[in-house]
């Protein structure tokens, strides 16, 4: 065989193998991607900032079904946060889209009335029984400390939390000396502006420090305090500009030492708020993992489900395991 040939078939070598991970790679991650419990059925719009989504085909009572509320991170669009919507809604959980903007950030006051809507959300009377799960992303770090807060404000409305949230997730939770790199990020990637936009929230943080900052250090407080004591599953890197990983590991070492079950991935090479993108196999299995340990993920498998329904799932999973172009839906 002449080295051309040899070459040749090398390649064709390399790019069969390469075909079949990444078939495989689909496989696992739209494996939950293809439940009944999902409809195509856009999120329904609460306000400018929230917008929800019901597992209408889940064989779970309102009362019984899962709520996750998805903190989103700033400057993601609703495509990008919807993805992770729809994992949960395939498992048969209702979805909370939370959304805030850079100058909510900036001007945190103005993030009070967003923090309301979701709480009073979670406490109507048709949903004051619905065990709720946290997923935040880079600045929903904040929101969750703020949604802390809330409770501790009034403890009678919100007596019965400890109970009801059932774990949390972060993903490149944006630490308080984060906040003026993830905002200047959010807004713009052109370094000069960047830079520019970054030193004026610096000072501008510096000037307002009582009126802005006391927001930030009391949502900080709570999300190092982790007061309800709900078990955690990190995802973080040591790549991300604009949170360090050596933060993260004090909070969670801090959560462990007050007796929280806290289960850590770190990555070295993928970027803020990338990591299922970079690492979408090992991201879905550890949080089909973490789903389990705290029991929201077996009560919805295990409810039984009509034959017909059982038979669309398995069409839909003999359609997924044939190749498509339809691969690039996963990633964003």
């Amino acid at each position: 065989m002449s080295l051309s040939q040899t070459a040749r078939c090398l390649l064709q070598t390399q790019r069969r193998v390469l075909s079949q991970f990444e078939q495989s790679v689909y496989i696992i991650t739209t494996r939950d991607y293809n439940r009944p419990a999902a409809t195509n059925a856009k999120p329904i719009r609460l306000s400018e900032h929230i917008s929800f989504k019901s597992a209408q085909l889940s064989h779970l009572a309102q009362e019984r079904r899962p709520l996750v509320l998805l903190y989103g991170w700033l400057g993601a669009k609703p495509a990008h946060l919807q993805k992770f919507g729809y994992f949960y809604e395939c498992k048969g959980f209702d979805v909370l889209y939370v959304q805030i903007t850079p100058m909510q950030v900036v001007r945190p006051g103005r993030a009070q009335s967003v923090i309301t809507m979701v709480t009073d959300f979670i406490t109507e009377e048709s949903r004051k029984n619905q065990p709720i799960l946290f997923h935040g992303f880079s600045v929903g770090g904040y929101v969750y400390g703020e949604t802390m807060f809330k409770f501790k404000s009034d403890p009678a409305k919100f007596s019965n939390m400890k109970d009801r949230v059932k774990g949390q997730v972060f993903d490149s939770i944006v630490q308080l000396p984060g906040i003026p790199t993830g905002v200047s990020n959010a807004v713009t990637m052109d370094p000069i502006l960047n830079k520019t936009i970054k030193f004026s929230l610096e000072t501008y943080l510096r000037l307002f420090e009582k009126s802005v900052m006391q927001y930030f250090r009391r949502a900080s407080v709570e999300f190092h305090e982790n007061p309800l004591r709900i078990p955690s599953l990190m995802f973080y890197s040591t790549n991300d500009v604009t949170v360090t990983a050596e933060s993260l590991e004090n909070a969670s070492r801090g959560w462990r030492k007050r007796g929280v079950p806290v289960t850590e991935r770190c990555w070295d090479d993928s970027p803020h708020v990338q990591h299922f993108r970079y690492h979408p196999v090992e991201y879905i299995h550890m949080l089909n993992q973490f789903l389990t340990s705290i029991k929201l993920q077996s009560e919805i498998e295990n409810t039984p489900r009509r034959q017909s329904e059982a038979e669309d799932s398995d069409d839909d999973l003999d359609s997924v395991r044939r190749p498509s172009r339809q691969r690039s839906s996963i990633r964003f």
